[in-house]
């Protein structure tokens, strides 16, 4: 699944970018106890500044694992420190260790193993002064508005990719490829069980009435999905390919909308800050009838720890 394998390269990179990280600062601090020069050797040889190269890595796997406007925004604003305070170490050394460091330097690039000038040859930005730190502040205002823009784009690309069915009240999202006339079929089936329209009638003036439901095939686990966990369950995630396309499993959530504003449909999920777990069902779709119907975990694997909606 996508899910899984974002969490892994983002796990891959958050790791590598640590290890560089103290890789590059055993370098720099055994050259300053010995007292030598720029550290050109090592992984110096390659890039000039892998400390930050590799803590820039580091953000990067952290935004792949837990993507948040925040986390993409500081993650903005530490490639902008870093970019500046490299272009500031290297003028101190360039004036520091003269025409061996410029050579150095000529060679190398700055936060890749492969020669790339990340500074351009004519500068646009004031060259000291407050207008200086003016510019640099707009650019960055820029620069995330323009990262904000592309985030609420794909977050609404991933939307609209979704097996989901929607209603006035409630978003119905499959978790495996579910045709619309399956996905009725299977909210139609859920809902005429007396002790599940009694249970969403309890809830639906707590929660406004509005529901993200999750669908998947009963075998299948999602640990982001506050759901008890199933026969073979070790991890975060648990889909077999060999299962009975006939049991389904539906877990009943209130979503815990950001405001009182009306909401509907594909609003519910994009509108949700959470969601409160309600009840899981089981339905056999050979049967067209719901087989089981059980409270939620009394214990979630993520409790009061922000995950994803969808």
């Amino acid at each position: 699944m996508l899910l899984d394998l974002r969490n892994v390269i983002g796990g891959a990179l958050a790791f590598i970018g640590f290890l560089g990280f103290c890789v590059g600062a055993a370098q720099v601090y055994y050259h300053k106890l010995t007292r030598r020069n720029a550290v050109t050797g090592g992984i110096y040889k390659f890039i000039r500044h892998p400390q930050y190269a590799a803590l820039i890595l580091c953000g990067l796997g952290m935004l792949l694992l837990w993507p948040r406007y925040i986390h993409l925004l500081s993650f903005i604003a530490m490639v902008f420190v870093y970019y500046f305070l490299a272009a500031y170490e290297e003028t101190e050394c360039e004036r520091k260790y003269g025409n061996p460091y410029a050579a150095y330097k000529a060679k190398t690039s700055m936060f890749l193993p492969f020669h790339v000038s990340f500074r351009p040859k004519r500068s646009f930005l004031p060259k000291s002064g407050l207008a200086r730190y003016l510019a640099i502040l707009s650019l960055y205002g820029i620069t995330a508005m323009t990262a904000v823009v592309a985030a609420n784009h794909l977050k609404s690309w991933s939307l609209n990719c979704l097996y989901a069915l929607y209603t006035k009240d409630a978003a119905y999202i499959s978790v495996s490829r579910t045709d619309t006339e399956t996905l009725e079929q299977i909210a139609r089936i859920a809902l005429e069980n007396p002790d599940v329209r009694k249970r969403m009638e309890q809830a639906r003036p707590a929660a406004g009435g509005k529901f993200i439901n999750y669908i998947l095939p009963a075998q299948w686990y999602v640990s982001e999905i506050p759901m008890k966990p199933t026969a073979g369950a070790v991890g975060g995630h648990h889909h077999p390919k060999d299962y009975d396309r006939n049991l389904i499993r539906i877990v009943f959530t209130k979503a815990k909308l950001r405001s009182d504003e009306e909401t509907s449909g594909k609003d519910i999920p994009l509108r949700a800050a959470g969601t409160e777990p309600l009840l899981e069902i089981i339905v056999d779709l050979s049967q067209n009838k719901a087989i089981i119907v059980q409270d939620p975990p009394a214990r979630k694997k993520y409790a009061g720890i922000p995950v994803p909606l969808y």
